[in-house]
């Protein structure tokens, strides 16, 4: 009886933390340009994500956390990446610049001769107490033509899971943003 009680509780307790778990992102993406051919796309080029937060007291690891776990995503839906550290133009960057899309802005993005610029952002981090929010978004430019192709924003909350603890917990609940992020991101070949 004893081992009933225990087993269920442990059921119970695991239910509980894949509820508290979630992720919120548009399904399709916020925006989809017309123009975006997912199979034309030769090589995405992803650019050092930009910490968009306004309370930047927390460093973070953006490269490993958010850029890398997109970069991994986006191989899994059959696109070729460059992981590029040009960092030409984007310090001038911030959440509200990206979305406004301005074509003499995405000309200067990234390194000469790449056409398609992926460029993704922390808006939001927080993990006080035993939770964690994160707020992330992403960009696809045509640097030739100028224009946004594709946008997305993903909320992500990471409840009562006792075991994950300061940087370890920001780790997990970034890396997640960045999947639920990518999940509006067509397959190549759609």
């Amino acid at each position: 009886m004893m081992r009933w009680h225990k087993s269920m509780v442990i059921a119970l307790l695991i239910g509980a933390v894949f509820l508290l778990t979630g992720c919120a992102t548009t399904e399709p993406a916020f925006y989809r340009a017309t123009e975006f051919k997912p199979k034309f796309i030769d090589q995405i080029t992803l650019l050092p994500a930009v910490d968009a937060r306004t309370d930047k007291a927390v460093a973070l690891n953006l490269e490993h956390w958010l850029r890398i776990e997109a970069a991994t995503n986006l191989r899994r839906k059959g696109y070729a990446v460059l992981l590029s550290a040009m960092t030409r133009g984007t310090s001038e960057l911030t959440y509200d610049n990206l979305r406004a899309a301005d074509p003499a802005l995405i000309k200067r993005l990234g390194p000469l001769g790449e056409r398609w610029i992926m460029i993704l952002a922390l808006v939001d981090l927080n993990v006080a107490g035993s939770s964690g929010k994160v707020e992330a978004a992403g960009f696809l430019y045509d640097k030739e033509k100028g224009t946004l192709l594709w946008r997305d924003t993903s909320i992500c909350q990471v409840g009562r899971e006792g075991w994950l603890f300061g940087e370890v917990r920001s780790k997990t609940v970034i890396s997640t943003a960045a999947n639920c992020l990518l999940a509006s991101f067509p397959t190549r070949g759609q």
